[in-house]
């Protein structure tokens, strides 16, 4: 039964013939020339068998329905529904609902942010490419990281694409939009002779046990703090859970195998980091296979909480005031750490293993992203090149080329 243009729907979820999981469904917009509502078939692919059961489609399926069902009485067709509105009341509830906690808070204060001061207001219909590319270049200019520029292109382009595919609009003027030239950030490395000043400035076994991991296992600090005495055992830990913002998510990591289901991947543990481990277990105050190995703890009675602690809080109360301390330019975080493991250990360590140790799926990150080339080789790269094409030596003698 029609209310005010809008129907109440199941929609149905189709296993195609080639293996995949189909969502069929229907949206009534309003029709510009007539006023009444005119019904628009909607169906995609969104899985397929070896990587999604059924259950998970009808979940997306539901997803899309609920913007549709529980949404405004009537849809604008025409383009005339403002940016922020388009936003706020069709595609983030959308797309929202298949966004992990994390994800959504990032999305919603870029949107925040860079985002809404700018279109918030203009209709859809009325935005344009330029104003688009303006805006990026203006966050460019801003000096805002690459990674922020990239997030709001593609928040933008991503609306408009759902509003075109939706009839809202007849094209997206964002989808031919350029990120600006962007100065690309530092990427530091911690100076080999910093470790151990590092380790001798941190109080307590708890805090070292933390450091070791973080510069050793490199694991990323959702997985540190995520892990359970359950997940030691002795030579490696099993990344089962990860942490975020001080909450444990249980079977819940970052990494899924090509069917897209859980990979609980393993990390090697140096020997030297499982003496400090085992020295923290004997000391901590619950080492039962499902309590957390580093809790947090209350400020005043320094009593264990049953939550993680924020890695933020470790960093900011713990290691950069030893790091400020010893003088060194740049703070040490988690993943400066990873980056320095990753290019200190490139002389032992094959791009592949270091690529499993990391958890990085696609071996190009581990290369092109966490590994650097410091001056030093760079040097002596160019010197073996140079002596070796014109024949004078491992050494080279300076005068001998005339």
């Amino acid at each position: 039964m029609a209310r005010g243009g809008a129907r109440y729907q199941r929609g149905r979820v189709v296993a195609t013939k080639g293996g995949g999981w189909e969502i069929h469904y229907n949206v009534y917009l309003t029709d510009p020339t007539t006023g009444k509502p005119k019904r628009h078939h909607r169906s995609r692919v969104v899985g397929y068998k070896p990587k999604m059961h059924r259950a998970e489609a009808e979940k997306i399926l539901a997803a899309e329905l609920a913007a549709i069902n529980g949404g405004p009485v009537t849809r604008a067709a025409d383009g005339t529904i403002t940016f922020g509105n388009w936003m706020r009341n069709f595609y983030v509830p959308m797309r929202g609902a298949n966004w992990q906690e994390a994800t959504r808070r990032t999305n919603l204060d870029y949107l925040t942010s860079h985002v809404y001061p700018t279109p918030e207001h203009v209709a859809l219909k009325d935005i344009t490419k330029f104003q688009v590319q303006m805006l990026l270049n203006r966050l460019a200019a801003e000096e805002y990281s690459y990674t922020v520029v990239y997030h709001v292109r593609d928040l933008i382009k991503a609306a408009l694409a759902e509003a075109v595919d939706q009839e809202v609009l007849e094209r997206n003027v964002a989808r031919k939009t350029v990120i600006p030239e962007i100065e690309e950030s530092d990427k530091p490395i911690l100076p080999v002779e910093m470790y151990a000043k590092l380790l001798a400035g941190l109080d307590g076994i708890r805090d070292r046990a933390i450091f070791l991991i973080a510069c050793f296992c490199a694991l990323r600090p959702s997985e540190l703090f995520g892990l359970t005495w359950g997940c030691y055992s002795g030579n490696v830990f099993t990344i089962v859970n990860t942490a975020w913002r001080g909450r444990l998510q249980r079977k819940k990591i970052k990494r899924k195998n090509r069917y897209g289901r859980t990979n609980y991947r393993l990390v090697a543990i140096p020997q030297a980091v499982r003496k400090s481990i085992d020295l923290w277990r004997a000391r901590c105050p619950n080492p039962d296979a499902n309590a957390l190995m580093f809790p947090g703890m209350q400020a005043r009675a320094r009593k264990p909480l049953p939550t993680p602690i924020h890695p933020d809080n470790w960093l900011r109360l713990r290691l950069y005031p030893v790091a400020d301390k010893l003088g060194i330019a740049f703070h040490p975080t988690f993943q400066v750490l990873r980056r320095s493991f990753s290019t200190h250990g490139k002389k032992e360590a094959h791009p592949t293993e270091m690529q499993a140790q990391l958890g990085h799926s696609d071996i190009r990150t581990t290369l092109d992203i966490y590994t650097q080339i410091t001056d030093p080789e760079v040097a002596r790269m160019v010197n073996q090149v140079t002596n070796r094409i014109l024949g004078l030596g491992e050494e080279g003698e300076p005068g001998s080329v005339q």
